[in-house]
């Protein structure tokens, strides 16, 4: 079902620029601060052509500059196109936000670009309107794939993976070095370019595979809308994306919860929040005062799992932790009252939503765009609850793989940031142009 190929990606010069320091993460995960330490570490940092800046009044100028930029880096050899088409294998290792120590394995190829309605590829979340005007525009102005949509497949037998792992210690055993670079938290990257016949063998066997959107969904929507409108014009260059797709079954596959900020949003009393959250949840209020003093009950609800799905609140005016467990045996009745199908009633994002923002704090889900910061450890929460003006802070447990699979299967997606695939891919390995 999956079509795909190699393709002979664009990369860094080695010899002018060194990979550690061209590359970023996807650009809807850097910081200002951060964008601004990756714009002065190198004048060749993929980060200006992922997340370019105006130079003159108008802000659409930016996405002009991050073309003219590329055709420039291409004539001066800063850029060069491989000479053949390869797979390009992504080794990151690294510690997850729950400590642990994992290996992720994915590889870079083109996928030819499907409807959602053809069940090839499969997405898993919503998305919004304003990130993909962004990237339509950019795609628009440098004809080129610059990151990965970061993709999933079944390899239950781990057929693909050994066709991989062979390819890899041939290389060892030759003595070809992997380039390498580290993200932002210091994590290793390894990149090994792989040609010959693995490739066709790769491809032969994902043709009978679905594909599942792990990370990238504005990107996949917006590269279906660029090649519609290229088709118009008689142009089928954007048929194909380049994405990394790795393996469900990798044991270094894991997926972690994004923890929710509320902020700009009037909220009951917080003993009338308690007893609207005695309707669903067994309450328990945690000692302490400031979110780091509540932090043992705000890293159990992170790392909960399991059917009784567990959350903790952090109000910070009020400066209470609560603890809270699902109870209400009967929540998979009373939220498909509310349109929400058997997989989607179980999920975390879901029971948080309804049961905790809609039921207990008079807030409706839908209408909380512009009001909610994401969270991606313990941590970060709490150095945001720290900085900022925030209402409340939720923790959640992760949506595990299972529960992606049941929504994807039937047709539907989840609410934005449902899942957090940690590390991210690092943007600047190689680009597409199309």
């Amino acid at each position: 079902m999956a079509e795909i190929r190699p393709f002979r990606g664009l990369r860094y010069d080695a010899g002018r620029v060194a990979l550690a320091d061209a590359v970023c993460p996807p650009y809807d995960v850097i910081a200002p601060a951060a964008a601004e330490a990756l714009r002065r570490r190198s004048p060749y940092n993929a980060i200006h052509l992922e997340l370019p800046v105006a130079t003159g009044p108008d802000p659409h100028e930016r996405y002009a500059a991050a073309a003219a930029l590329l055709v420039q880096w291409r004539a001066t050899g800063v850029l060069a196109t491989d000479p053949e088409p390869a797979l390009y294998l992504v080794e990151q290792s690294f510690a997850g936000p729950d400590g642990r120590q994992y290996v992720r394995r994915g590889f870079v190829c083109l996928l030819r670009l499907e409807e959602f309605a053809a069940r090839v590829v499969l997405p898993h979340e919503k998305t919004h309107a304003g990130p993909k005007a962004d990237r339509l525009e950019l795609l628009r102005a440098t004809h080129a794939n610059l990151s990965q949509v970061f993709l999933l497949y079944p390899d239950p037998a781990h057929d693909v993976g050994a066709a991989l792992d062979a390819a890899a210690r041939e290389q060892e055993a030759a003595a070809t070095p992997a380039l390498e670079a580290r993200d932002g938290d210091g994590n290793p990257c390894r990149l090994r370019v792989l040609t010959g016949s693995v490739t066709e063998r790769v491809a032969g066997l994902l043709a009978d595979r679905q594909a599942l959107v792990a990370d990238g969904h504005h990107r996949y929507e917006t590269a279906l809308a660029y090649r519609d409108e290229r088709r118009a014009a008689g142009d089928h260059s954007a048929d194909w994306l380049m994405v990394c797709l790795s393996s469900m079954d990798d044991p270094g596959l894991a997926v972690f919860p994004t923890h929710r900020l509320l902020k700009g949003v009037t909220l009951p009393p917080t003993d009338e929040i308690v007893e609207r959250l005695r309707a669903s949840f067994t309450v328990t209020e945690q000692p302490g005062g400031s979110a780091r003093d509540c932090a043992p009950a705000l890293e159990a609800a992170a790392a909960s799992t399991g059917p009784r799905k567990a959350f903790a609140l952090y109000l910070p005016r009020e400066r209470r932790c609560l603890s809270l467990e699902l109870r209400d045996a009967a929540v998979t009745e009373r939220l498909a009252a509310r349109g929400l199908s058997p997989a989607q009633a179980g999920l975390s994002v879901n029971l948080l939503a309804e049961l905790v923002f809609r039921d207990a704090l008079g807030l409706d889900p839908d209408r909380l765009e512009g009001h909610l910061d994401f969270a991606k450890s313990v941590d970060d929460a709490i150095a945001e609850l720290e900085a900022g003006d925030y209402a409340l802070a939720a923790f959640l447990g992760a949506t595990s793989m299972a529960e992606m699979q049941a929504v994807a299967q039937r047709g539907e997606t989840m609410p934005q940031k449902s899942t957090y695939f940690y590390p991210k891919l690092l943007t600047g390995l190689v680009f597409n142009t199309l």
